[in-house]
């Protein structure tokens, strides 16, 4: 049984998700898949934790300028100063346990779904021997800064051509980078039919329906967008569903708003179809996460997304409305005027629709998969003094220039 590690790191719940649905493709195939949350499992640096998963939403939600900022200060950094990069220093307490869970377990091969495991797989690499086919993603349709200091994986999955120069320029080769798209799970592959889907939801087949999805963990916006919809879109039969996820009292808010008899509110707390929620609807209102936006354009279906979003959103949003298969607002007002030119205009949704055809890749997760389970991986014994690999790590970090790279090899400090 062909047996595969994946790292990932809980920063928002996109990485986890575009790990699991490897994960699931995986273990379809018959394989052995363990994933570890990497700083969960391993770091003890309990403020680093902190700023990869609490100090992001906050930043993103309440100080997205000056996280933004920070986001274009990074990406212009010199690529070949990767050793300095702002990440390595969070990283250096735990090598030892990320190289013996390797060896140990033997993989035949390895998923990051995050740059740090791909940054110190990268970094064990230039020391010890990692025989086992290394793959990354990227889930956002832009280079997120500190890859640069990952460039000792086999190959990085990217959503599409448009990211290899900047890529190349960061230190990648061509033959690292695999342009598949977005890894999210197959059940989003292939859209169900809307009459069915709607007849599963107790939905009126012919009525215009909404799917918002802007709530849970650090956003909680559903509620907003539903109250500016029920107050003025007038004089039209609306249905609008909502996965509200984590944000209990948004749900409670939406439950006490008063609404006329021409809208039917789906309200809804964790679901675990959104597949069917995105396929019974006619256009989705909310974010422009990597994974969610692909989960809609790869079921066909319009995206109207906001404005105030995160640098690495920013570029989702972007891409999407450059290629016709999004709309963006403004402000409350402009949605509100948005939602009533499609439907007082169909064809324009008929055109998005269109578009998301072109643009669509449905099968990344599917194809990385396959790389994967194409992936056989010999482990020779080892003499290796895991005691010693963090200190060696260390230093390596700390001699290295940009003119003369450290070769792979063996510790032969350890031998």
């Amino acid at each position: 049984m062909k047996k595969f590690l994946i790292f990932t790191v809980t920063a928002g719940n996109g990485h986890n998700a575009a790990a699991n649905a490897v994960k699931e493709q995986l273990e379809k195939e018959g394989a052995e898949v363990k994933v570890v949350d990497l700083l969960h499992e391993f770091c003890k640096n309990k403020a680093f934790i902190w700023v990869q998963e609490t100090g992001y939403g906050i930043a993103v939600k309440h100080l997205r300028h000056i996280y933004n900022g920070f986001f274009r200060f990074y990406q212009k950094l010199d690529p070949e100063k990767y050793y300095k990069s702002p990440v390595q220093s969070g990283l250096l307490g735990f090598y030892d346990k990320v190289l013996k869970l390797i060896n140990n377990y033997q993989p035949d091969a390895i998923l990051c779904s995050h740059f740090l495991p791909a940054v110190m797989i990268s970094n064990l690499r230039k020391i010890y021997s990692v025989p086992a086919k290394t793959f990354a993603m990227v889930t956002d349709h832009i280079v997120c800064p500190f890859w640069e200091s990952a460039t000792g994986i086999d190959y990085l999955l990217i959503p599409d051509e448009k990211l290899v120069d900047i890529l190349l320029r960061k230190g990648y080769r061509k033959e690292q980078l695999l342009p598949y798209g977005i890894t999210v799970k197959h059940k989003f592959s292939k859209p169900i039919p809307k009459d069915l889907a709607r007849k599963q939801l107790d939905l009126k087949q012919n009525v215009f329906t909404i799917l918002v999805m802007y709530g849970g963990g650090f956003w909680s916006g559903n509620y907003n967008i539903v109250k500016n919809i029920v107050r003025h879109i007038k004089g039209r039969e609306l249905q609008i569903i909502i996965p509200n996820a984590r944000d209990v009292r948004g749900k409670e808010k939406i439950d006490s708003l008063k609404v006329d008899k021409s809208f039917k509110i789906l309200n809804l707390g964790f679901a675990n179809n959104v597949e069917m929620l995105m396929s019974a609807s006619d256009v989705l209102i909310g974010k422009a996460g990597g994974l969610s936006t692909t989960e809609a354009v790869n079921i066909g279906l319009p995206i109207i997304c906001c404005s105030n979003l995160p640098e690495q959103e920013i570029a989702n949003a972007k891409m999407l409305v450059e290629e016709g298969a999004a709309m963006q607002y403004k402000n409350d007002g402009h949605l509100i005027e948005i939602l009533n030119d499609i439907l007082n205009n169909p064809d324009k949704l008929i055109r998005m629709r269109e578009n998301i055809l072109r643009i669509r890749r449905p099968f990344a997760t599917k194809k990385v998969a396959e790389d994967m389970l194409n992936c056989s991986t010999v482990y020779e014994e080892s003499d290796i003094d895991y005691s010693k690999v963090n200190a060696n790590i260390r230093r390596m970090l700390k001699r290295t220039k940009p003119a003369s790279k450290t070769k792979k090899g063996k510790d032969k400090s350890n031998h």
